[in-house]
């Protein structure tokens, strides 16, 4: 086990230390793809590097004068630059919406439309009617700008972040709703954003013949965070159960899919990964995805998506006799969907805790290598090296 963890370190220390933020596109990004690719063939595993088109924004600040006082703003993430002048149109319902006039106004979400991040128009998984009609209105209208004011944390959170939306977008905290609406004239916003478009690439690893043990973990991360448990920790479990595995003969093929874009707006790699990758669903026997371990004070947790008894038992056994590794009920969010969503037996491991942590430390610079319990995370790659060997 000492071994397992110096090297679940060592990855983690090369991912999100050295490496960093991991944002899909990026150079980083790239740097990520380029060291997981030399670990697996290192190790004598075949990679494929599947590309696909996508975006690397570049935010270098945002300004935003109301009533000539400097008020706090942020770029909502993808959105288009911008350097506009116009008075608040203030709207907090669909039906306010509908009816307000914002040609060559700055609008302002506020209220029952910002209750909650907005799907991109993209997005095919789950895209609310609700959420699809407030952008075709925007878009219809075509304001010079839209800022979103939510109450959701005590960080801005940009209700629309969509690369496919081609009106400029920002985002203020909950506390200056009354700055912007008590505004009496003209006000200024200035986004300093670009918009490249570049290409990047899922790492499918394989080694071996027969049906799949698959194994995913998503490599990217948002644009302003290290990502060690989201998801720093799942590529450095997999790389590192990449090299336990190395020498082992199965009846079945290992697969090590690290995914590129789930923290993107329109998840091109999954996209991609769907299409290209799942088109025969009997190829695989199961599939496990990691997203989130290494929690300190958290143990790890699996939960089950269109698994057959049988197997489940295999698993449960393992889990019995593994220390920190428990059940919990399926949360129908993450990479471990597309697998279950094409038929195929899925298991989704993450920290039990996890849940307390999504506003204060997800995707934001919070989540760094001081929160992480290696010892943990090498549990975890010993617990899936065990299920390996037990089926």
């Amino acid at each position: 086990m000492k071994l397992i963890k110096k090297t679940v370190e060592r990855h983690m220390n090369k991912l999100c230390g050295e490496i960093g933020a991991r944002a899909t596109g990026s150079i980083a990004n790239q740097s990520a793809v380029n060291y997981a690719t030399k670990v697996f063939e290192n190790l004598g595993y075949e990679v494929l590097l599947q590309e696909f088109a996508c975006m690397d924004w570049q935010n270098d600040g945002a300004e935003l004068v109301v009533d000539g006082q400097q008020v706090e703003v942020s770029a909502a993430e993808y959105s288009l630059p911008c350097d506009v002048t116009g008075e608040f149109v203030c709207v907090e319902s669909f039906d306010q919406l509908k009816s307000a006039e914002l040609a060559n106004k700055i609008c302002v979400l506020y209220g029952d439309l910002c209750k909650e991040t907005l799907m991109p128009k993209s997005m095919t998984f789950w895209n609310p009617e609700e959420h699809q009609a407030i952008i075709r209105e925007l878009e219809v209208k075509q304001p010079l700008a839209v800022i979103t004011v939510s109450f959701l944390s005590e960080v801005p959170v940009p209700i629309i972040q969509d690369g496919d939306f081609d009106i400029p977008c920002a985002a203020v905290k909950g506390k200056l709703l009354p700055v912007l609406l008590n505004s009496q004239g003209e006000n200024q916003l200035r986004l300093f954003t670009e918009r490249h478009p570049v290409a990047a690439a899922n790492v499918i690893a394989t080694k071996g013949t027969g049906k799949k043990l698959s194994f995913s973990a998503h490599i990217d991360t948002k644009p302003t965070t290290p990502g060690a448990l989201d998801n720093g920790s799942g590529v450095a479990a997999l790389l590192t159960l990449a090299e336990q595995l190395a020498a082992t003969e199965s009846e079945y093929q290992i697969e090590m899919v690290l995914f590129n874009g789930e923290d993107y707006y329109s998840m091109p790699g999954e996209m991609t990964f769907m299409a290209e990758s799942l088109t025969d669903p009997t190829a695989y026997h199961c599939a496990f995805n990691v997203d989130g371990i290494g929690m300190q004070g958290s143990s790890t947790s699996y939960s089950f998506y269109e698994f057959p008894a049988e197997l489940k038992n295999t698993i449960e056994e393992v889990a019995a006799v593994t220390p920190q590794v428990e059940p919990t009920n399926p949360w129908p969010m993450g990479d471990h969907m597309l697998f279950a969503g094409a038929g195929i037996p899925a298991v989704a491991l993450t920290s039990s805790e996890i849940y307390s942590l999504m506003e204060s430390v997800m995707h934001t610079p919070n989540d760094n290598l001081s929160i992480v319990d290696f010892e943990r995370i090498a549990e975890t790659v010993d617990f899936m090296e065990k299920v390996v060997h037990a089926m």
